[in-house]
């Protein structure tokens, strides 16, 4: 019987040589999961640029560069080169820099608060310091546990208890349940006579310069955080990612001594994509310092293995920008920007910055974080992002894919797992984030079709709503959905079969198949494919369709495709 059936699929593929990619692509699970890594030796490596000159590289000599680009005029034209790393189904698929979680299954909230790895932190036991970070925006230490498992300890601006470490632990969490690979991570409280110094310590200045770190040092870094009076410490612990380090990543080009590496970096959807939960959780700190490439061993004898690719490093979102709260033009504009300062000057003054009536929230944990200002449209990171600039509407429309799953309940667990000591902060949190999170699905589905999660059991087609999925007001009258079947006809027009109009995005189209048998049953025998194409009417007129391409197989369907219409 299998081997029946692979030949009448040889013969239908044979049947639409002529035809659209996706007619002769193998239609099955593959779709889901990226080829596995080839195994190479372990790269050299990347030293990591001092943040002075990562700073100067993202808010001056990039946006100059970018500036005097006549691709920026094609840019601004909405003609951006389309994503790389995505299959016919128009997502992206498993791989080293993006894993699907909450996009393929539905993750319950207690699952979001307790979030990757083993809750706790640090085994019980001494803590003995191996290096230290003592300037910059996240000071912190890097320790050895009592089952040799290296953690780095990261602690809150003195003034604002909770603020850093709790905006590290909320978007952690989300990342890791969208997708994206991250250090696993958790806060506790720290007992200073805990911290036992190695005696060959070492620490890095702002300049990435390497020293020994003392006795003093240490003292020094943990005095000024301003502990209980029993000496403890709110912390966050990030344990060490698996493998070698072989330094961070670039948003745009290629790591040429990997060959796994071969989409430029800006031409990624996982990385386009990350705007919208930049913006979400208005972490404004995306640049080349904050990510992680490491070397993970797989043939230990020939040394063999392939590079993983992680994002770290969230101490600036929320309200926080590492050491201390962020000022009220963070998010609004970038750290240089070039384009505001020139407004100002040609204004002379009389202009004032829309974000200018922002003010800091009543609760030092929270900070500057708010959401009746914020405008999806006009969020900027402190610095420029070569990945989120060449970021098309289908990218921003796959990650608010992801961001349409994050209900108010799953919203609440990524914020409780960060253990702020006052309710109403932590609620102020999850409101703030649930109006953000509606302005960028609105934004995001104002030229798309909001319909994804195709489903396909025998010859019934469906798909969801995402405004419904997330909750979102339903327009006047309803949501209603129209729906067309073509014959998909290779080297001929298509044939339409069927045509409708209901209050569900679904449909047997076994009917259509019958009419298109009765039509041309050898013809249908020979190409047997489908087009069923579902929209919704916007404002008295055809709103952009969703295409599901499919196979007609025996008495069921298989997804061959999908496309999606831009307006």
């Amino acid at each position: 019987m299998r081997g029946a059936g692979a030949l009448a699929i040889a013969a239908a593929l044979v049947g639409c040589g002529c035809g659209p990619g996706w007619k002769q692509m193998p239609h099955d699970a593959r779709f889901q999961r990226a080829a596995a890594p080839e195994l190479h030796r372990r790269p050299e490596g990347e030293s990591l640029s001092g943040d002075w000159w990562d700073r100067a590289l993202s808010s001056t000599v990039l946006p100059f560069g970018r500036a005097l680009s006549p691709g920026r005029w094609a840019e601004a034209a909405g003609l951006r080169k389309e994503a790389l790393d995505v299959n016919a189904l128009d997502e992206v698929p498993d791989s080293v820099w993006f894993e699907n979680r909450i996009g393929r299954a539905p993750v319950a909230p207690q699952e979001i608060e307790h979030g990757p790895g083993a809750p706790g932190g640090p085994a019980d036991g001494p803590l003995v310091v191996v290096s230290g970070k003592l300037e910059g925006a996240t000071p912190g230490v890097v320790v050895r546990d009592s089952e040799g498992v290296v953690w780095f300890l990261k602690f809150d601006p003195p003034a604002d208890r909770e603020l850093s470490t709790g905006a590290e632990l909320v978007v952690q969490r989300v990342l890791h349940h969208a997708g994206w690979p991250v250090p696993e991570m958790q806060v506790f409280e720290l007992a200073l006579d805990r911290l036992v110094l190695d005696p060959r310590a070492e620490r890095k200045n702002r300049y990435n310069q390497t020293g020994s770190l003392t006795k003093r040092d240490l003292d020094s870094l943990l005095t000024n955080l301003n502990p209980s009076r029993s000496r403890r410490l709110r912390a966050l612990a990030s344990r060490a990612v698996e493998g070698e380090v072989v330094g961070p990543f670039s948003y745009r080009g290629v790591r040429v001594d990997d060959p796994n590496d071969r989409i430029p970096h800006e031409r990624r959807r996982s990385l386009r994509g990350l705007w919208v939960f930049a913006a979400w959780l208005n972490n404004t700190d995306v640049r080349r310092q904050n990510t992680l490439d490491t070397f993970v061993t797989v043939d230990a004898e020939r040394r063999l293995g392939y590079v993983r690719h992680y994002l770290i490093d969230f101490g600036d979102s929320l309200g926080a920008a590492g050491e201390r709260a962020k000022y009220i033009g963070e998010g609004y504009e970038g750290h240089i920007d070039w384009v505001a300062m020139l407004g100002r000057m040609v204004g002379v003054g009389l202009r004032y910055p829309y974000w200018l009536w922002v003010r800091r929230t009543p609760y030092p944990s929270v900070g500057v974080f708010e959401s009746t200002i914020f405008d999806p449209s006009r969020w900027e990171p402190s610095y420029d992002n070569p990945a989120f600039i060449q970021a098309s509407a289908r990218d921003t429309f796959w990650a608010a894919t992801l961001l349409a799953r994050f209900d108010r309940a799953r919203v609440a667990a990524a914020v409780a797992a960060a253990r702020y000591s006052e309710p109403r902060a932590a609620a102020l949190i999850v409101q703030i984030l649930m109006r953000r999170r509606d302005k960028l699905l609105a934004h995001a589905f104002r030229r798309m079709a909001p319909l994804a999660d195709p489903d396909l059991r025998g010859t019934v087609v469906a798909v969801r709503d995402l405004e419904e999925v997330a909750g979102l007001p339903a327009p006047a009258g309803g949501r209603r959905y129209r729906w067309s079947v073509r014959w998909n006809r290779s080297g001929q027009p298509d044939c339409e079969l069927e045509r409708g109009e209901g209050a569900a995005a679904r449909l047997d189209v076994g009917p259509a198949i019958r009419r298109a048998r009765l039509r041309d049953a050898d013809g249908f025998a020979g190409d047997p494919f489908l087009t069923v194409s579902f929209w919704r009417p916007r404002h008295g007129r055809s709103g952009p369709r969703v295409d599901l391409h499919l196979r007609v197989h025996g008495d069921r369907l298989v997804l061959a495709g999908l496309e999606r219409e831009v307006e």
